[in-house]
């Protein structure tokens, strides 16, 4: 506990999770609650307790204003606005703790502090995500009670309106200053809401009673009445255009007409002497004609009211004959409006998301549930409240969404401008592109060019990752990036795009796998994904210089206050939980430590990268580092990384395979930076024709690397997978075993592993 308190990025990151727990959110909540008591020595304890956690957060803000990506987001301004407001909320403790009395005899002095008073409310706000809500059509419903009710608010709940639109009012200045808007049409409606919603809770303020028209002004605000309806009447008008109900409904409307005309002729003829207007007597209404129509139409909408009792057999017939009629009628007209009501709510469940510093996911695939399950868990970890909105082109949700009820769920057409503006990609800051399987590697790559050319048309720089079924590499010899497309012509592609193959990934795995020697920790995190604070590769902002120092190679400061050689800065960032790996120039590449002597120095280095658990744990820890460790004695055993090279194993690794691995080639390739032979075994249930095939197929791939084919012996046998004493000769010259599924069986791959396995575990321990 005391190297938390005297470290102080690691007591920024523990006091980060603690204020960010949504816990503790509650507790805050709970306590602004009670600070609505008239007691005075609970109000001087909670007014101690909130100005130590404002200092907190402000300690917290200045330091993760180090970091670029922070300093210039949208954040930092929510945060700044939210220490206002705990400023303010906490300013009207004093109230309370000084005692003042809130009826005074003037009665302006007594509005005005009953509104400072109040201003305590100004703290819930920050435990309410107001900025994910605020353009949802449940919003905008629940803005329109509130508008309703501001016109006969009193006393403290006309403060607590207006308190709440004035929060909105500055969140949303903040949001709409950072929103890129797609046409000068949309910007100048936002900004022309945002003016009339402030001129009317400013003349909702009792001080400004006196300005003329003040009533008038008010009511301005019931122009933000006309958006969500907006929405509802528009996307009515699409479903009756699309679904062509207006020939229905013509046609129902005039059948009705038609029967209920021709009925009331008839009945005029036929029987004169009937009470038509059914008021007990004959009167001169019923000889004429509109009476018997009236009467008809009354007879068909309202089957079987209309007649309480029949005087005879005539009129009996008809009213059974018109309950039939209109039932069947009536059934029209719900079918319709149904049919009506489904297609409305399915265009709102589709209406555009109005979000921001969102996330999306394009497309669905078989690595979309791991995906998902691995985002649920991070923002979870670091309470982000991660905005995940999902575009795919199928209109019915996937079955592994249906529990995910943090997720938002839009469906189109990928490659359409129209649909990306649908999920808002415009004001996103990440997508995720999921390629799906079953295409060919043309098909593959076609899908991903043209979804990127979308998307950087609506978003020219957002952060994109593709997770393909296919290969990763260049598909031009000049071309540095998979989808670096034809009017690129920089020397590397220089936009944020990564691209994740399924094939890579797996290759890359298991090589992870047989290399790794410490075998337990490999698979404790493939299959524990969900360990808490797991460091991963971080590039953070620095913007220091790179120079020599009395023949050493140091690290400065940005502001050139202190420095500190490049191996004691790894040895200690090390010892405290990063691991720093290269720094990189204005170029944007990356120079590993151990090469950093065959640069030209000075440089200046704007960027880091390393392992840590967030880029401003790597910013911190670096610049607190270099700026108070520099004069302290260095960790034992400090290597000079000048002088590390890749090391080469040089020698032969017996690779035992049952079943089939898809990426068998890539994962032997890459296996060779650390073996000189390899000799694999793989036994699968395979014809003589087929083991022949997959031979020729392994030896064409190996070809792509030079001297594969002479590093690497395959041998494929044929087994059964059931008599398992055939694997005994097998084991015992092997260095490592892959149980993989058999290629022919499609179905229980896991039942046929775990048996292998399972025999497999006895043969070892007996030839132990």
């Amino acid at each position: 506990m005391n190297s938390v308190f005297s470290d102080r990025p690691l007591f920024y990151h523990h006091m980060e999770w603690v204020l960010m727990h949504p816990r503790f959110g509650f507790l805050m909540m709970g306590l602004i609650a009670l600070s609505f008591s008239h007691n005075r020595l609970l109000a001087t304890a909670l007014f101690i307790f909130f100005s130590f956690e404002l200092g907190l957060r402000f300690a917290i803000m200045l330091n993760k204003r180090r970091t670029n990506p922070y300093r210039s987001s949208l954040n930092q301004k929510i945060d700044a606005l939210f220490l206002v407001l705990d400023l303010i909320g906490i300013a009207s403790l004093l109230i309370t703790i000084f005692n003042i009395p809130l009826d005074a005899e003037n009665i302006a002095a007594a509005r005005l502090l009953r509104a400072v008073y109040l201003l305590r409310t100004l703290r819930m706000f920050r435990y309410i995500d107001l900025q994910s809500a605020m353009y949802s059509p449940t919003y905008g419903m629940l803005i329109s009670l509130i508008i309703l009710m501001s016109f006969f608010a009193e006393d403290t709940m006309m403060w607590i309106i207006i308190i709440f639109f004035s929060v909105e009012l500055a969140i949303r200045f903040l949001i709409m200053r950072n929103i890129k808007f797609e046409t000068k049409r949309d910007k100048v409606s936002e900004w022309f809401y945002w003016t009339v919603d402030l001129v009317a809770t400013i003349v909702m303020i009792p001080a400004f009673a006196f300005i003329p028209y003040g009533g008038a002004l008010r009511m301005l605000r019931l122009i933000r009445l006309l958006r969500p309806w907006m929405v509802i009447l528009r996307n009515l008008k699409d479903v009756m255009r699309e679904g062509q109900f207006m020939q229905e409904i013509n046609l129902i409307v005039l059948l009705l007409g038609v029967l209920s005309i021709g009925g009331g002729v008839i009945g005029h003829f036929t029987m004169a002497d009937f009470d038509y207007d059914q008021n007990g007597h004959l009167n001169p209404e019923d000889k004429g004609m509109l009476a018997p129509i009236w009467f008809a139409f009354r007879l068909f909408t309202d089957p079987g009211n209309v007649i309480y009792y029949p005087d005879n057999t005539e009129i009996a017939f008809i009213s059974v004959l018109a309950v039939i009629l209109g039932v069947f009628i009536f059934a029209f007209f719900i079918g319709i409006g149904a049919s009506i009501v489904s297609g409305l709510m399915a265009k709102l469940r589709n209406e555009r998301l109005n979000i921001t510093n969102h996330m999306v996911m394009l497309g669905w695939s078989a690595v979309s549930p791991f995906i998902l399950s691995q985002l649920k868990i991070i923002s979870e970890r670091s309470f982000s409240k991660l905005k995940l909105v999902i575009l795919h082109n199928s209109e019915h949700m996937p079955e592994e969404l249906i529990e995910h009820t943090w997720v938002s769920y839009r469906w189109g057409n990928l490659e359409e401008v129209a649909s990306l503006q649908r999920v808002n990609l415009a004001h996103a800051r990440q997508a995720i592109i999921s390629i799906p399987e079953g295409h060919s590697s043309a098909e593959n790559l076609a899908l991903a060019t043209f979804s990127l050319i979308a998307i950087r048309k609506v978003n020219p720089d957002i952060y994109l990752n593709y997770a393909t079924p296919g290969m990763a590499h260049p598909h031009l010899n000049s071309h540095q990036h998979m989808l670096q497309i034809g009017w690129d012509t920089q020397s590397f592609y220089n936009k944020p795009t990564v691209v994740h193959s399924q094939a890579d990934v797996r290759a890359n795995m298991f090589r992870n796998i047989l290399i790794y020697r410490d075998f337990d920790q490999v698979m404790e995190r493939l299959m524990i994904p969900e360990r808490t604070e797991e460091s991963s590769l971080q590039i953070s902002e620095w913007g220091g210089r790179l120079d020599h120092v009395d023949g050493a190679i140091h690290l400065f400061l940005p502001d050139n206050s202190a420095s500190m050689e490049t191996t004691t800065l790894a040895a200690r960032l090390l010892v405290r939980g990063a691991t720093l790996l290269a720094l990189v120039d204005e170029a944007g590449q990356a120079h590993p430590l151990y090469k950093l002597n065959q640069l030209k120095l000075p440089l200046n280095i704007p960027s880091m990268l390393g392992i840590a658990i967030n880029a401003n744990a790597l910013n911190a820890e670096a610049y607190y580092t270099v700026k108070r460790l520099n004069h302290l004695p260095l960790p034992e055993q400090v290597l000079d990384t000048s002088s590390i090279r890749p090391a080469s194993h040089g020698k032969t690794l017996n690779l035992l395979i049952t079943g089939w691995i898809g990426s068998l080639p890539l994962l032997l390739q890459r296996l060779l930076s650390e073996f000189e032979q390899i000799k694999v075994t793989l036994i699968d249930d395979l014809s003589p024709d087929e083991r022949e095939e997959q031979l020729s197929y392994l030896r064409r791939r190996f070809d792509e690397t030079p001297g594969a084919n002479g590093r690497i012996s395959a041998e494929i046998i044929h087994w059964d997978f059931s008599d398992m004493n055939f694997l005994r000769p097998y084991v015992l010259g092997a260095d490592r075993i892959l149980l993989s599924r058999p290629l022919h069986l499609a179905t229980a791959a896991y039942a046929s592993i775990a048996t292998v396995l399972s025999h497999l575990v006895t043969i070892v321990r007996e030839q132990m």
